[in-house]
Protein backbone atom coordinates (compact mmCIF):
# COMPACT_ATOMS: atom_id res chain seq x y z
CA UNK A 1 0.00 0.00 0.00
CA UNK A 2 1.40 3.51 -0.93
CA UNK A 3 1.37 5.49 1.98
CA UNK A 4 3.36 8.42 3.68
CA UNK A 5 7.66 7.62 3.81
CA UNK A 6 7.00 4.07 1.74
CA UNK A 7 9.83 4.37 -0.19
CA UNK A 8 12.84 5.17 2.84
CA UNK A 9 15.04 7.24 0.34
CA UNK A 10 14.49 4.74 -2.55
CA UNK A 11 13.34 6.46 -6.22
CA UNK A 12 10.71 5.56 -7.27
CA UNK A 13 11.46 3.47 -10.06
CA UNK A 14 13.00 0.74 -7.21
CA UNK A 15 9.44 0.57 -5.97
CA UNK A 16 7.78 -2.67 -6.50
CA UNK A 17 4.62 -3.03 -5.60
CA UNK A 18 1.59 -5.87 -6.49
CA UNK A 19 4.07 -6.51 -9.43
CA UNK A 20 3.63 -2.93 -11.32
CA UNK A 21 6.69 -2.36 -13.62
CA UNK A 22 9.57 -0.32 -12.24
CA UNK A 23 8.98 2.30 -14.51
CA UNK A 24 5.31 2.84 -13.57
CA UNK A 25 5.61 5.78 -11.28
CA UNK A 26 7.85 7.29 -13.38
CA UNK A 27 5.85 7.25 -16.77
CA UNK A 28 2.59 7.63 -14.50
CA UNK A 29 3.54 9.97 -11.84
CA UNK A 30 0.68 12.55 -12.55
CA UNK A 31 -1.74 9.47 -12.36
CA UNK A 32 -0.46 8.18 -9.33
CA UNK A 33 -0.56 11.90 -7.63
CA UNK A 34 -4.00 12.04 -8.49
CA UNK A 35 -5.01 8.80 -6.74
CA UNK A 36 -3.27 9.98 -3.80
CA UNK A 37 -4.64 13.31 -3.82
CA UNK A 38 -8.06 12.15 -3.52
CA UNK A 39 -7.33 9.43 -0.14
CA UNK A 40 -4.64 12.06 1.26
CA UNK A 41 -6.88 15.28 0.69
CA UNK A 42 -4.11 16.55 -1.66
CA UNK A 43 -1.53 16.52 0.40
CA UNK A 44 0.52 14.76 -2.35
CA UNK A 45 -0.06 17.66 -4.62
CA UNK A 46 1.29 19.95 -1.65
CA UNK A 47 4.36 18.36 -1.13
CA UNK A 48 5.43 16.48 -4.17
CA UNK A 49 5.02 12.80 -4.95
CA UNK A 50 8.68 12.11 -4.03
CA UNK A 51 8.54 13.97 -1.21
CA UNK A 52 5.09 12.43 0.48
CA UNK A 53 6.58 8.59 -0.51
CA UNK A 54 10.09 9.59 0.75
CA UNK A 55 11.86 8.63 -2.22
CA UNK A 56 15.44 9.80 -2.94
CA UNK A 57 14.45 13.08 -5.66
CA UNK A 58 16.04 12.17 -9.23
CA UNK A 59 17.41 15.03 -11.15
CA UNK A 60 17.67 18.34 -10.72
CA UNK A 61 15.36 20.68 -8.14
CA UNK A 62 15.33 24.17 -9.43
CA UNK A 63 14.88 26.60 -6.50
CA UNK A 64 13.73 29.88 -6.72
CA UNK A 65 16.92 32.93 -4.92
CA UNK A 66 15.53 36.24 -4.37
CA UNK A 67 18.50 39.50 -3.85
CA UNK A 68 16.52 40.88 -0.89
CA UNK A 69 19.74 43.10 -0.97
CA UNK A 70 19.09 44.83 -4.60
CA UNK A 71 22.82 44.86 -5.60
CA UNK A 72 24.20 41.14 -5.08
CA UNK A 73 22.80 39.24 -8.32
CA UNK A 74 22.17 39.76 -11.95
CA UNK A 75 18.60 39.39 -11.40
CA UNK A 76 16.04 40.44 -8.41
CA UNK A 77 15.18 36.83 -8.81
CA UNK A 78 16.47 33.52 -10.67
CA UNK A 79 16.44 30.38 -10.81
CA UNK A 80 19.41 27.74 -9.80
CA UNK A 81 19.57 24.15 -9.86
CA UNK A 82 19.71 22.39 -6.07
CA UNK A 83 22.87 20.71 -7.22
CA UNK A 84 24.79 23.82 -7.93
CA UNK A 85 23.84 25.07 -4.80
CA UNK A 86 26.27 22.56 -3.00
CA UNK A 87 29.08 23.75 -4.41
CA UNK A 88 28.92 27.42 -4.38
CA UNK A 89 29.07 30.40 -2.04
CA UNK A 90 26.57 32.92 -2.28
CA UNK A 91 27.45 36.11 -2.41
CA UNK A 92 25.66 37.46 0.83
CA UNK A 93 26.85 36.89 4.47
CA UNK A 94 23.12 35.77 5.46
CA UNK A 95 20.83 32.84 3.37
CA UNK A 96 17.39 32.70 4.33
CA UNK A 97 15.83 29.48 3.58
CA UNK A 98 11.86 29.54 2.60
CA UNK A 99 9.91 26.79 2.88
CA UNK A 100 7.42 27.54 0.35
CA UNK A 101 7.74 30.11 -2.91
CA UNK A 102 4.30 31.22 -2.31
CA UNK A 103 4.97 33.43 0.21
CA UNK A 104 7.86 35.36 -1.86
CA UNK A 105 5.83 38.67 -2.00
CA UNK A 106 6.23 38.99 1.91
CA UNK A 107 10.15 39.12 1.59
CA UNK A 108 11.09 42.67 3.23
CA UNK A 109 14.31 44.03 1.47
CA UNK A 110 17.44 42.60 3.83
CA UNK A 111 20.81 43.86 3.49
CA UNK A 112 23.32 41.35 2.75
CA UNK A 113 20.83 38.98 1.89
CA UNK A 114 19.72 36.06 -0.31
CA UNK A 115 16.35 34.02 -0.04
CA UNK A 116 16.26 30.40 -1.12
CA UNK A 117 12.73 29.60 -1.50
CA UNK A 118 10.72 26.61 -2.62
CA UNK A 119 13.61 23.60 -1.00
CA UNK A 120 10.84 21.39 0.41
CA UNK A 121 12.36 18.09 1.23
CA UNK A 122 15.30 18.65 -1.48
CA UNK A 123 17.91 20.32 1.41
CA UNK A 124 20.88 18.27 0.29
CA UNK A 125 22.62 21.54 -1.02
CA UNK A 126 22.54 22.87 2.63
CA UNK A 127 25.26 20.23 3.34
CA UNK A 128 27.90 22.73 1.15
CA UNK A 129 30.37 23.21 3.94
CA UNK A 130 30.42 27.32 2.39
CA UNK A 131 27.26 27.87 4.43
CA UNK A 132 29.16 27.78 7.47
CA UNK A 133 30.40 31.10 7.89
CA UNK A 134 27.59 32.56 6.79
CA UNK A 135 23.75 33.58 9.15
CA UNK A 136 21.60 31.41 8.38
CA UNK A 137 17.33 31.28 8.70
CA UNK A 138 14.91 28.98 7.97
CA UNK A 139 11.36 29.43 7.75
CA UNK A 140 8.60 27.17 7.07
CA UNK A 141 5.00 26.46 8.00
CA UNK A 142 4.21 25.65 11.60
CA UNK A 143 3.07 22.08 10.76
CA UNK A 144 4.77 18.42 11.26
CA UNK A 145 6.21 18.82 7.81
CA UNK A 146 7.49 22.27 8.16
CA UNK A 147 9.55 21.06 11.58
CA UNK A 148 10.52 18.01 9.63
CA UNK A 149 12.01 20.38 7.02
CA UNK A 150 13.67 22.37 9.54
CA UNK A 151 15.10 19.53 11.30
CA UNK A 152 16.82 18.59 8.04
CA UNK A 153 18.39 21.71 7.84
CA UNK A 154 19.65 21.82 10.77
CA UNK A 155 21.20 18.40 11.01
CA UNK A 156 23.39 20.40 7.88
CA UNK A 157 23.73 23.67 9.30
CA UNK A 158 24.18 23.11 13.12
CA UNK A 159 23.72 26.84 13.28
CA UNK A 160 20.47 27.55 11.20
CA UNK A 161 18.26 29.74 13.06
CA UNK A 162 14.30 29.05 13.04
CA UNK A 163 12.47 31.91 12.33
CA UNK A 164 8.51 32.44 12.48
CA UNK A 165 8.07 29.05 13.91
CA UNK A 166 7.20 28.79 17.42
CA UNK A 167 4.84 27.89 20.11
CA UNK A 168 3.60 31.68 20.80
CA UNK A 169 2.70 32.38 17.17
CA UNK A 170 0.84 29.67 16.52
CA UNK A 171 -1.04 30.62 19.57
CA UNK A 172 -1.38 33.87 18.52
CA UNK A 173 -2.36 33.20 14.92
CA UNK A 174 -4.11 29.54 16.01
CA UNK A 175 -7.58 30.69 14.20
CA UNK A 176 -6.15 30.99 10.70
CA UNK A 177 -4.97 27.03 10.99
CA UNK A 178 -6.28 24.40 9.28
CA UNK A 179 -6.15 20.68 9.91
CA UNK A 180 -2.68 18.74 8.51
CA UNK A 181 -4.60 15.82 6.89
CA UNK A 182 -1.07 13.65 7.00
CA UNK A 183 1.48 14.19 9.37
CA UNK A 184 5.04 13.61 8.53
CA UNK A 185 5.37 10.75 11.53
CA UNK A 186 5.04 10.54 14.93
CA UNK A 187 8.33 11.05 16.20
CA UNK A 188 10.18 14.12 16.28
CA UNK A 189 12.43 14.63 13.85
CA UNK A 190 15.75 14.27 15.18
CA UNK A 191 17.71 17.86 14.86
CA UNK A 192 14.66 19.50 16.64
CA UNK A 193 15.24 22.22 19.96
CA UNK A 194 13.32 20.74 23.10
CA UNK A 195 10.75 23.68 22.18
CA UNK A 196 10.33 22.67 19.01
CA UNK A 197 10.42 19.18 19.94
CA UNK A 198 7.02 20.36 22.47
CA UNK A 199 5.83 22.32 18.75
CA UNK A 200 5.60 19.28 16.99
CA UNK A 201 4.13 16.53 19.70
CA UNK A 202 1.26 19.26 20.27
CA UNK A 203 0.55 19.70 16.63
CA UNK A 204 0.32 16.16 16.31
CA UNK A 205 -2.74 16.24 18.72
CA UNK A 206 -4.04 19.61 17.65
CA UNK A 207 -7.42 19.41 14.95
CA UNK A 208 -6.07 22.78 13.04
CA UNK A 209 -2.41 21.61 13.27
CA UNK A 210 -1.04 23.86 10.56
CA UNK A 211 -0.20 27.07 10.01
CA UNK A 212 0.74 27.82 6.79
CA UNK A 213 3.39 31.19 6.09
CA UNK A 214 1.36 33.09 3.65
CA UNK A 215 -1.26 33.02 6.11
CA UNK A 216 1.00 35.35 8.46
CA UNK A 217 0.15 38.71 9.05
CA UNK A 218 2.95 40.74 6.94
CA UNK A 219 3.87 42.86 9.42
CA UNK A 220 4.81 40.52 11.93
CA UNK A 221 7.18 38.42 8.97
CA UNK A 222 8.65 41.58 7.89
CA UNK A 223 9.57 42.85 11.93
CA UNK A 224 10.87 39.27 12.59
CA UNK A 225 12.97 39.06 9.86
CA UNK A 226 14.57 42.57 10.20
CA UNK A 227 15.18 41.83 13.70
CA UNK A 228 17.03 38.45 12.85
CA UNK A 229 19.20 40.78 9.95
CA UNK A 230 19.41 43.42 12.75
CA UNK A 231 18.14 46.06 10.55
CA UNK A 232 17.35 49.05 13.04
CA UNK A 233 14.01 50.51 11.78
Amino acid sequence: MLKPGCAEGRPLRTISWEGIDTKFFERNSRLVTTLLDARFDDEVSRLGLEVFLGAFVEGDHWLLLMDLDGGLLPFSKQRVASSELKCVSLPASRVLIVENETCQHQLPDLPDTIAVLGAGFDLSWTENSLLDDKQVGYWGDIDTWGLKFLAQARRNIKHVQALLMNSELYEVHRDAAVGEPVVAGTDCPIGLTNSEQRLYQRLLNEPDGRLEQEYLPTQTIHQTLRDWAGVVT
